[in-house]
């Protein structure tokens, strides 16, 4: 009801102030006449004296844009003007308008992409327990995170500082659970790194680091809880089954909680609780 009344009481002042604009034109055309009639008695031809009043008069347009504007609507006005000669010049030249919105298109797609990014790596904080106790090792020299296995396993080895230390590498697989292979990107992780992040399965079980001994003795997978939501349909049965990942069986042992989707950071690749 109250945006009817507005658009009513709206509608009402355009038709009064349209009214005024016709009154105002008419008074204006009644005081060039009786100034021209006064011209032409002097003894001025009938144009010539309708052309000194007005300019007399100060100019007609510069009046009627005033008037406009004391009656309050001058700028609806103006902005329709401004759209209908917009639409003159984007149809005459299509090529500035597709490349515009391509323009446009790009730059929005590239905002929305770095917001993406920003939100999932800085904004949004980190969904494991004690998030703020998590650190990263780095190079002395260098700001990279990378080590090598031997490196890791000594640092976790003579570790007395930290609960413990983990590892991880994002990469991509082959993926294929047996009907249309896929790329996806994967986390592998040390048999430690969801008691190093203090989590509980949403599902099933998680790796630990008592499941490791030596190369290729874990070859278990945990899916993440919208990989497990998206692929598999929400399937509880899913736990023990055998997948393909770059052509190498994995069995799926475990489904994350719903809201962790890895502490993923540009270049992390061991992390540490401190005790």
């Amino acid at each position: 009801m109250r945006i009817a009344v507005w658009l009513r009481s709206a509608g009402t002042k355009f038709l009064r102030r349209d009214a005024l604009a016709e009154e105002l034109e008419e008074e204006l055309r009644e005081h060039i006449a009786l100034r021209a009639n006064d011209l032409q008695g002097q003894g001025l031809s009938r144009a010539e004296a309708e052309r000194q009043a007005k300019i007399e008069f100060g100019g007609v347009e510069k009046f009627r844009a005033q008037s406009h504007e004391a009656l309050g609507g001058s700028w609806i006005e103006l902005l329709l003007a401004d759209i209908r000669y917009s639409q003159r010049v984007l149809r005459k030249s299509p090529g500035f308008v597709v490349a515009a919105v391509v323009t446009l298109a790009m730059a929005i797609g590239a905002n929305a992409v770095v917001f993406s990014v920003m939100n999932a790596f800085v904004l949004r904080p980190l969904s494991v327990p004690d998030a703020k106790s998590l650190y990263e090792l780095q190079h002395g020299n260098e700001a990279s995170s990378y080590e090598s296995w031997p490196n890791y396993i000594d640092l976790r080895d003579r570790n007395h500082t930290f609960d413990s230390v983990i590892a991880w590498n994002i990469t991509s697989v082959g993926y294929d659970e047996g009907g249309n292979p896929t790329r996806e990107w994967i986390t592998e992780a040390s048999g430690n790194y969801f008691d190093g992040l203090h989590l509980k399965p949403y599902l099933g079980r998680f790796f630990h680091e008592s499941d490791e001994h030596g190369p290729n003795s874990a070859p278990y997978i945990v899916l993440s809880y919208d990989f497990w939501h998206a692929h598999f349909h929400d399937n509880r049965n899913v736990i023990g089954r055998v997948v393909q990942m770059d052509r190498h069986p994995f069995t799926v042992i475990g489904v994350a909680p719903p809201d962790f989707r890895g502490h993923y950071c540009f270049s992390i690749r061991i992390s540490m609780y401190r005790s």
